[in-house]
């Protein structure tokens, strides 16, 4: 059994990664995916839809400690606010 602190380590390692990729991505996003929900495991897109439910489905039943990351990419007129 994993410690504790181990897990707390390792998922806020997994955070940090998600939201460099985010950064490093997301004009790429936003070009490609605007106002779609796009799912990202290990630096690369696994699934894109129109909800969450929907780009989650595949990894439901599958053993996984962290679940990919999910995030709804914005159109290109919403950036703005998301700056403010």
């Amino acid at each position: 059994m994993t410690n504790p602190q181990e897990e707390i380590e390792k998922g806020a390692k997994i955070l940090q990664q998600h939201d460099q990729w985010l950064a490093q991505n997301l004009d790429q996003l936003i070009e490609t995916y605007p106002g779609k929900i796009v799912a990202v495991l290990d630096g690369k897109i696994v699934a894109v839809g129109d909800t969450y439910k929907e780009v989650y489905a595949p990894f439901q039943n599958q053993n996984r400690d962290w679940m990919p990351l999910a995030v709804r990419v914005p159109y290109p007129d919403e950036i703005q606010e998301l700056l403010i």
